[in-house]
């Protein structure tokens, strides 16, 4: 009896995987995964070359699970099983609490930190005696995280040593962690809400001496799945985006160096693409001039920023003649420097505390 019932179970555990096998060999290869926001791993390209260096046998293993059948599925329930059946806290890194999607970010590395503060310096280097620059450092949604079971950035250490940095530079600070709360930031992505930002707005144009913010339309722009929603792999409520509009924005002139096509502030047919925080200002876009032909006053602004830049800039627009948005991620110095001079601007470094703990990903 029991040689039959293993007997059984080796047959149907080779039926099985022969069974998915035949699946995934008919199974049509898929280029991108919508629920994770990215490129899926292609079938490599096999060489002598790429077999003799590994290359190949690491693309193939790749390439088998991101390829496999049914995989969001299978994601879904190991998810699952880790939170409601083993209790774990969290599954890779990422955790929920109270509906809201964190991923750790942790150690903090002080290294880049201070390689931010190099960088930063750097481009100041180019700037005249008459720029005048302004720094704010933007919180990642897991500073107002009040729980101690999770790792979390030493936030002190990040803000005391930017502004210790910065302020001998003689550079104004923009402090925001007061104007914010978890409530501004998406339950499923990373970013700050615009419609939410109005504090944020408030303190900039109070310490860089600008008027009053107008009155916007908001727009809603339908469900939003941030990067944190694949990457948690659960059957959570999405996120709804809105874009903030007026007059002004909707008459400003944009000009975007990747894309020539492109000339507006919000470009609405982004919100059906894999990522819709990408309706603000074409989402990663090295660098981009906006006109703004209400304001005859002549006065610029330089934005140094990262993503979170995309949905704030819009809203500074009002207060100037003219904004050039430079994302250094995607763009050295000694190429944006072609394309604009530095004279008496504005210059205003707004970037988050998750791009000083991977200040690598700016160039110089």
């Amino acid at each position: 009896m029991k040689n039959s019932k293993d007997k059984i179970l080796t047959l149907s555990f080779i039926g099985f995987l022969c069974t998915f096998f035949v699946i995934n060999l008919c199974v049509k290869d898929q280029d991108v995964s919508v629920s994770e926001r990215r490129k899926l791993q292609q079938f490599p390209n096999v060489t002598l070359s790429t077999i003799t260096d590994g290359s190949a046998k690491d693309e193939f293993e790749d390439y088998t699970v991101d390829q496999f059948a049914f995989r969001d599925f299978f994601r879904r329930i190991k998810a699952n099983i880790n939170y409601k059946v083993f209790g774990m806290l969290d599954n890779n890194g990422v955790f929920i609490k109270d509906d809201y999607i964190f991923k750790t970010d942790y150690p903090t590395k002080t290294k880049s930190v201070l390689d931010f503060t190099k960088k930063i310096q750097s481009y100041a280097s180019s700037f005249s005696e008459n720029n005048h620059v302004y720094y704010a450092i933007i919180p990642d949604k897991n500073y107002y995280l009040n729980t101690d079971l999770f790792l979390n950035l030493d936030y002190d250490y990040m803000y005391d040593t930017v502004t210790s940095s910065f302020d001998k530079a003689g550079y104004d600070y923009i402090e925001l962690r007061d104007v914010l709360k978890l409530e501004d930031y998406y339950k499923t992505d990373t970013h700050w809400k615009q419609e939410n930002l109005a504090g944020v707005v408030d303190r900039i144009g109070s310490v860089m001496n600008l008027g009053a913010s107008s009155d916007y339309q908001a727009v809603e722009g339908g469900d939003f799945y941030g990067v944190y929603y694949g990457q948690a792999a659960l059957n959570l409520k999405p996120d709804k985006i809105t874009y903030l509009t007026n007059e002004i924005i909707n008459d400003a002139t944009v000009s975007y160096l990747e894309d020539t096509k492109q000339n507006q502030v919000y470009i609405p047919e982004n919100l059906t693409s894999l990522d819709s925080y990408n309706v603000y200002l074409d989402g990663p876009s090295s660098l981009i001039t906006i006109t703004n032909p209400h304001n005859t006053s002549g006065k610029e602004l330089i934005v140094y920023r990262d993503s979170f830049g995309s949905s704030l800039t819009p809203l500074l627009i009002e207060s100037y003649s003219k904004i050039t948005v430079l994302d250094t991620r995607y763009i050295t110095s000694s190429i944006y420097q072609n394309y604009l001079e530095f004279t008496n601007q504005d210059v205003l470094f707004l970037y988050s505390t998750m791009t000083l703990n991977n200040s690598d990903i700016l160039k110089n």
